[in-house]
């Protein structure tokens, strides 16, 4: 839960890398340190970047960013939901904490995650991001996973129904 890069993001681009790509250059492109090149983007640009924006995290997952800091996500294949708040640090961090719940055996299980993602651009434009810190792997940041508007809200209350949870707070 809460994880923006899953094994399955790794395993993908490690089997669909396209025919004659260099091999050798995978590694730099999926999971290597930032490019030394790249430089941080500015805060407001970052914010911009996100706000009123839906986010698709892969296999059914999903992140609606508010733009007024708040964010609803679900994950369809688990039959998860989230909801919270988000922002953007002066240092250029994208961040969102919130309440997370799913069914687990014959209950709802909830807890409070949070999770803060740097970003950097390189020469060429390119947007990198790791969740963890600098020193960790990179991975490209592609703006295709955004498209404009909130195409969260149906499948929140869908998922909220169907796990008889009536409203989802924000755990202290």
């Amino acid at each position: 839960m809460g994880f923006r890069f899953g094994i399955a993001s790794v395993l993908a681009a490690v089997f669909l890398m396209p025919a004659g790509a260099d091999p050798a250059r995978a590694d730099f492109q999926f999971g290597s340190h930032v490019p030394k090149d790249a430089t941080t983007p500015e805060p407001a640009d970052l914010y911009r970047m996100f706000a009123g924006q839906t986010e698709d995290w892969g296999s059914g997952s999903y992140a609606y960013w508010a733009p007024d800091g708040t964010f609803w996500a679900v994950n369809e294949a688990d039959q998860s939901v989230g909801r919270g708040r988000w922002h953007v640090t002066t240092l250029s961090r994208m961040c969102y904490e919130g309440t997370w719940a799913w069914r687990q055996d014959f209950g709802i299980e909830t807890r409070r995650a949070r999770n803060c993602s740097f970003y950097r651009r390189d020469a060429a434009g390119e947007m990198w991001s790791t969740t963890g810190s600098m020193a960790d792997p990179w991975f490209p940041f592609s703006g295709a996973s955004l498209s404009a508007g909130n195409t969260v809200a149906a499948r929140y209350s869908a998922l909220l129904a169907t796990l008889g949870i009536s409203e989802l707070r924000l755990l202290d």
